[in-house]
């Protein structure tokens, strides 16, 4: 599962560049959902890291087997509930600049 998530992130990182050099503007219209993206999939890689550890743990009864296992559920409930939060970000990431920048300078201000 995670292994697809990297090879996710690797092709949506060639996909900016490529757009990018097209237009610059579409590096800056991806770069926060873009680290948003990025920073889940590295949080996923460090709770499976836990998960496999905490399972050793538990397997070897050593230390406070109720710690591990409350770390193999807090890394489901991850995986489970937050890292799906990725598909949001790269439907957004990959809408490309055109709709940020689309509206004139000059409706920024109203007021005036």
């Amino acid at each position: 599962m995670l292994k697809s998530y990297k090879d996710d992130w690797l092709e949506l990182s060639l996909k900016i560049g490529e757009k990018a050099m097209q237009n610059p503007d579409e590096a800056g219209a991806a770069a926060v959902d873009y680290l948003m993206y990025s920073g889940y999939v590295t949080l996923a890689y460090f709770w499976a890291r836990m998960a496999v550890l905490a399972r050793q743990k538990i397997e070897a009864a050593e230390g406070d087997t109720a710690f591990y296992h409350a770390k193999v559920m807090t890394a489901r409930f991850y995986f489970d509930r937050l890292l799906p939060r990725t598909l949001a970000h790269k439907q957004a990431l990959m809408s490309g600049a055109e709709n940020l920048m689309e509206m004139p300078e000059a409706l920024f201000d109203v007021a005036g």
